[in-house]
């Protein structure tokens, strides 16, 4: 999971980070479309993901991706586009692609553009009535304005509530959620895909890609979700 690639925004790094762990990921690992990380494999696949739509995946990652010839989703929110004066947080005032920037990575083969809900409020706190507009009416409105099927969805801030995760399983066919660190496979429920954040510390991340850190966390996971 990225959100910023030199762009200043929330987690951001390096264009030169990014393309070190890229180095880093082709060497290792199997860099691959986001649905294929739920196939059944013995390699360790990896996907990557960025949340929010920012200006700086149009112009620092899209780049690299194709010095890499890797595939990456990029999650827009529809609120956004257009509305330069659209803020989805008091943190950062945020510069958001243009409508003829999206138009562009519709067509291009290694971009996949899915749905970050239309204002990014937190789902679990949207009440039921309303969540339709968020999810569905988003996804609607990418599928007019580029012209394809939009059928990933991140939820805002990995929050969520079950009657939104049944609504993005109505609609969408992959989810991406929150920061678990722990390994995806075919097990895994499809709208609910847990992420490692590629902004963390290098050191961290080196552990988080290993197989016992990928236990661990898994083990912990389970344990404090009540889990067996």
């Amino acid at each position: 999971m990225y959100h910023s690639v030199g762009g200043g925004f929330y987690d951001d790094i390096s264009p030169d980070r990014f393309r070190r762990q890229l180095e880093q990921l082709t060497r290792k690992y199997a860099v691959v479309d986001l649905p294929d990380v739920t196939a059944e494999t013995d390699e360790t696949r990896v996907a990557l993901t960025f949340d929010d739509g920012t200006v700086d995946f149009y112009e620092n990652v899209v780049p690299i991706l194709r010095e890499y010839d890797v595939p990456a989703t990029v999650f827009v929110i529809t609120d956004s586009i257009g509305d330069g004066t659209f803020r989805q947080n008091e943190l950062f005032d945020y510069e958001y692609m243009t409508e003829n920037q999206l138009v562009e990575l519709a067509d291009d083969e290694l971009v996949t553009i899915g749905n970050h809900s239309k204002s990014h409020r937190k789902l679990d706190a949207v009440p039921d009535d309303e969540l339709a507009e968020e999810i569905a009416g988003s996804k609607d409105e990418l599928e007019e304005l580029l012209g394809i099927d939009v059928t990933r969805f991140c939820y805002p801030e990995g929050e969520y509530s079950q009657t939104a995760v049944d609504l993005v399983r109505d609609t969408h066919r992959f989810a991406v959620a929150g920061l678990n660190e722990i390994r995806v496979g075919s097990e895994s429920d499809p709208y609910l895909l847990a992420r490692i954040n590629g902004a963390g510390e290098p050191k961290q991340l080196r552990w988080e890609f290993t197989d016992l850190g990928a236990f661990l966390a898994k083990t912990a996971f389970r344990y404090q979700n009540g889990y067996p």
